[in-house]
């Protein structure tokens, strides 16, 4: 057999042909009126770095979940308008709260980890240093979540900070709030009510706490039976 006249071609090392990476993308964008609904909720600081960020999870109708929680309480806002090719959590920075009033102002992640408040036209109004991912497992907030056995109204020991930014969610976002409570121990859940096309609720932990009886320092009846014999 006659040998190939095309000699064979080896390669040196250094100059093989290196793959090309993977183009930097958008993987989520959700509306930045969302993202100031659930920040107060987010844990600041925690050595559970997974929640200092904010959750974004793409659901099968094809909106977006966005979930907030420092382990005492937790917030979901849906957004209908949003997008996310996979489910992330992202850090955000209290200076970008400063463009995230706007209806009409988006959150924007890239692939690369860049996050950035933009405007009405995609312009970017901030942009946050760094790499904004948090590679995690974030936890499901579904497990806690539950309306069975849930009755309007307030009962049971609850953190006064934590009502606080409930009500003060409602009071700057929506046209009204609405507490449901099952027993003593069951989270405290709120629903929001007329923030545009975003669907709110959230929960408050209870706190370990009891009052079936009067403190034992306070006094023993006497023979009074009414206040007007004080």
């Amino acid at each position: 057999m006659n040998a190939s006249t095309t000699p064979e071609q080896m390669a040196i090392a250094g100059t093989e042909d290196s793959a090309p990476s993977e183009e930097n993308h958008l993987i989520a964008r959700i509306s930045a009126v969302a993202v100031k609904l659930v920040f107060p909720f987010v844990a600041q600081q925690d050595i559970r770095y997974y929640l200092n960020g904010i959750n974004i999870r793409p659901l099968e109708d094809g909106t977006v979940m966005v979930v907030a929680t420092d382990g005492h309480r937790y917030i979901v806002v849906r957004d209908p308008h949003g997008f996310a090719e996979k489910e992330i959590t992202v850090a955000i920075s209290k200076d970008a709260l400063k463009h995230a009033t706007n209806a009409k102002h988006t959150l924007d992640v890239m692939s690369n980890g860049n996050a950035m408040l933009s405007g009405e036209v995609a312009q970017p109004l901030f942009i946050q240093p760094g790499n904004s991912l948090i590679e995690c497992a974030f936890p499901r907030i579904e497990r806690v979540a539950s309306t069975i056995g849930y009755k309007e109204g307030i009962s049971g020991a609850v953190n006064p900070r934590y009502l606080h930014d409930a009500l003060a969610i409602g009071k700057s976002f929506g046209e009204s709030i609405r507490f449901f409570t099952r027993d003593s121990d069951s989270p405290l859940t709120f629903v929001l009510g007329g923030i545009g096309e975003l669907e709110c609720f959230g929960g408050i932990m209870k706190m370990r706490e009891s009052f079936e009886a009067l403190p034992t320092w306070f006094p023993l009846p006497g023979a009074v039976e009414t206040l007007d014999d004080i």
